[in-house]
């Protein structure tokens, strides 16, 4: 399934009154605590699923093997929560992804060796991302064949995770409010670059409504969606007001031209 880029908006009264859901520094924070709580393990676990492939793509990019590039970001969440380096992660830093890449680039060039002795079972695996992981070099293998350089090619596969999060919270909330079926048969309109064949006609059809009634629906659909956006945006961004949140968007829409 590609992913679709929003185009930039201006929010309205809807997304300026919205309470974003607690934001990644949050789940930061919690995943300092090394007592390995449920709480902790949950928030630690939420921000390797959705930001551990941009680092895989990093490594990649930077000329290390497939096993190589996967037993360095595995081993690297691993490091953050062992070390404590969440602890310098504070909001004043700026955006989570920079303070990421950066760690993470430390990582690579200073804890070789402790990365190679995650893979011996020198230290704590987080195993619950196994299977992800495997994925890593199949999702690789289809970004586009370009000169990007590993940081061009981090920020763009940032911006791809993080619409795909802001995708897999609309439908989230679409399933909570009993529209699961009807999000699947409208979610090809969110992609700019959509199947011609797929129409207003056509899913008027499937839904039994009419072609009015789709494109209202379709429209709905698609201002969750922008707003699911921003809600991820900002839970990266140490001050997520309206301003910086464009400021954002128009860095993660270039890292994808």
């Amino acid at each position: 399934m590609s992913e679709s880029v929003p185009r930039p908006f201006r929010a309205g009264p809807s997304t300026r009154d919205m309470r974003f859901e607690p934001t990644r520094w949050t789940l930061v924070s919690k995943a300092r605590a090394l007592d390995n709580s449920r709480e902790a393990r949950s928030a630690l676990d939420s921000l390797c699923r959705t930001y551990w492939y941009p680092l895989y793509a990093f490594a990649r990019r930077q000329g290390h093997a497939p096993h190589d590039a996967q037993d360095l970001a595995q081993g690297f969440f691993t490091y953050l929560l062992e070390k404590q380096l969440f602890a310098s992660a504070d909001r004043n830093l700026g955006k989570l992804r920079t303070f990421l890449l950066t760690a993470f680039t430390r990582y690579i060039t200073r804890d070789r060796v402790y990365a190679a002795a995650q893979k011996r079972g020198g230290g704590r695996r987080m195993e619950s991302l196994d299977e992800e992981f495997d994925d890593g070099e199949r999702r690789y293998r289809l970004e586009p064949a370009d000169k990007r350089t590993p940081e061009q090619m981090y920020a763009r596969s940032w911006t791809m995770s993080l619409l795909k999060a802001a995708r897999d919270q609309v439908e989230t909330r679409e399933a909570a409010a009993g529209r699961a079926e009807a999000f699947k048969v409208l979610e090809p309109f969110l992609d700019q670059a959509r199947d011609p064949n797929v129409s207003y006609e056509h899913i008027a059809r499937r839904l039994g409504m009419s072609q009015e009634a789709t494109r209202k629906a379709v429209s709905r659909l698609r201002e969750r969606y922008r707003d699911a956006v921003r809600d991820e945006i900002a839970s990266t961004l140490r001050d997520p007001s309206d301003k910086e949140i464009d400021t954002e968007m128009r860095s993660l829409w270039a890292a994808l031209s």
